[in-house]
């Protein structure tokens, strides 16, 4: 499962990455944690492929052509770092081989574990673009200035991006990352503007 560490840099647009959970299930860092002090994710293992060691990945991260700019990942949640020997993407995620896994045992018992990379490693974003743990926490209103809630959870689809909004009463509502929806996201300033979905009942109904 990917967390709000993982790589993706959104600004209201389209996600290239694959369909997966949401990313609450593992705890991510302040949004203003600087950046030399975070592991980012950018995949996760999903088992052996083949017999010498080499691992199945689902890749969540935008960006995976920086994976083969390193020679260093960190895996688990105690950033353990691993050697990469190679890295060969596929249709639906990358093959993946570590110089410390050499058989088919080891690289099964790494099932499920997330790959993360070191901040300081990570290629520096474009102008308008952030990670998803900065955007965890923002404080949420329309366009007319009226507190919405806050963002406290990110869902990744295949098609885009959405927000899981909670308002101080509890309910949550989600907004899809696009530009129609999503007016400004501004993790420095620590707000998201959103006009909400307006919704219209069948005549029929």
């Amino acid at each position: 499962m990917p967390d709000s560490t993982s790589t993706g840099k959104r600004p209201p647009r389209p996600s290239r990455t694959p369909k997966v959970p949401n990313l609450a299930g593992t705890r991510g860092p302040d949004p203003d944690t600087p950046l030399e002090d975070v592991y980012l994710t950018v995949g996760v293992l999903l088992g052996a492929h083949g017999l010498g060691g080499e691992l199945r990945m689902r890749l969540v991260t935008d960006d995976p052509d920086q994976l083969l700019d390193l020679e260093t990942v960190y895996l688990g949640e105690r950033h353990r770092p691993y050697t990469i020997e190679g890295v060969r993407f596929t249709n639906d995620g990358a093959l993946i081989a570590f110089v410390e896994v050499e058989d088919v045992e080891t690289a099964e018992a790494m099932r499920g574990l997330p790959v993360r990379i070191a901040g300081t490693d990570a290629r520096p974003l474009e102008e308008d673009e952030f990670y998803l743990y900065q955007v965890i926490g923002l404080a949420v209103r329309d366009e007319q200035g009226n507190a919405l809630g806050a963002v406290i959870d990110l869902i990744e689809t295949g098609a885009n991006m959405v927000l899981v909004v909670r308002a101080e009463d509890g309910t949550e509502t989600l907004y899809p990352s696009i530009p129609e929806v999503v007016i400004d996201l501004n993790p420095v300033g620590g707000y998201v503007v959103v006009r909400p979905l307006t919704y219209w009942e069948s005549p029929n109904s």
